[in-house]
Formats: structure tokens, sequence, C-alpha cells
């Protein structure tokens, strides 16, 4: 119990300012999902090996409780927020645009789905999350270079995936 004690005096800011990127500075939201992921981490203590850095398997705990969230609750207002950011609310000026952005827009999100777990989850926290390349390496265990390099490859394949969609030419 002492060494959890530890851990949550440790990490329980920085795992709370994570999820508070992870839900789109929902603070209510944010601190229910922390101590789900501390409640996550209790449980699996016994079960971590050591495989990687203790703040990086706490952060894939907190992905996973999130993501456990976020398919619970799909249509959350979050969502909304996230996508309306996206959309740059003020530059679409008809309904039809707005209708057609949103389209591209989930388009968009499907083929980030679609990519392969590293890419996917860089993207992810660099684009809907705003999180520093110096951040996601720290979460994903990798160096931030690596992080940068992920980044830009993801994206060359989601433009080269979205090339012409829209198009009705």
């Amino acid at each position: 119990m002492q060494e959890f004690q530890k851990l949550y005096e440790k990490y329980n800011q920085y795992l709370y300012n994570f999820m508070l990127k992870l839900t789109n500075s929902n603070a209510d939201l944010a601190d229910e999902l922390t101590q789900e992921t501390f409640y996550q981490v209790y449980l699996s203590l016994p079960k971590y090996r050591g495989d990687s850095s203790v703040l990086t398997w706490i952060c894939a705990i907190a992905k996973n409780v999130c993501r456990r969230y976020y398919k619970k609750n799909p249509a959350t207002a979050e969502f909304e927020q996230i996508e309306s950011a996206f959309m740059k609310d003020g530059e679409v000026t008809s309904m039809e645009e707005r209708a057609e952005q949103k389209e591209i827009f989930s388009h968009a999100v499907q083929e980030i789905m679609g990519l392969k777990e590293k890419y996917r989850d860089v993207l992810i926290y660099r684009l809907f999350f705003d999180m520093s390349f110096h951040e996601i390496a720290e979460v994903m265990g990798i160096k931030e270079n690596s992080a940068k390099v992920i980044y830009h490859r993801g994206k060359n394949m989601i433009r080269e995936r979205m090339e012409g969609y829209g198009d009705e030419g």
C-alpha cells in the first residue's frame, strides 16, 4: 500500500494534467478518469513487470481508461468540442460548407484510427490533445525525435489516404 501511495503522490498531478488534455480540459471528467486510472493502477500493481518506465505504464493504463470511457459514451460533448476546434468555427460560412468540413473531418478521424497503433497514438496526442513531442515521447516511452518522425510519417500517410477525398470531379 505504501508503494501505491508513493506512486499516487508522485504522478497524481502529472496524470491529472494528462487527463485534462485527453478530455479537452473537462476538469470534472479528468478528475474522474484520473481516479479510475489510479484504481486500475492499484489493481494492476502486482502485475507490473518493469518492461517500461512507471510513468509510461501508468499513461498506458490512463489511455485505456479514457478509451473505455469514450467507447461507453461515444456522443460526449468533448468530441464535439474537439471537432469544432478543428473545424475552425467562423471560417466556414454556409451550412453546406460546414457539412462538407464535418464529413472530411470524420473521414480523417477514421483514417487516423485505421493506422498502426504507434502512428495513431502519436497523431491523436499531437493533433487532438496538443501534446508536445517531448510529452508524447515521455508517455510512449520513446525518444523525442522518434515521436517527431512517427508524427510526420503518420501525417503523410493520412495525406496520401485523403488525396482526392471530397472532390466530386
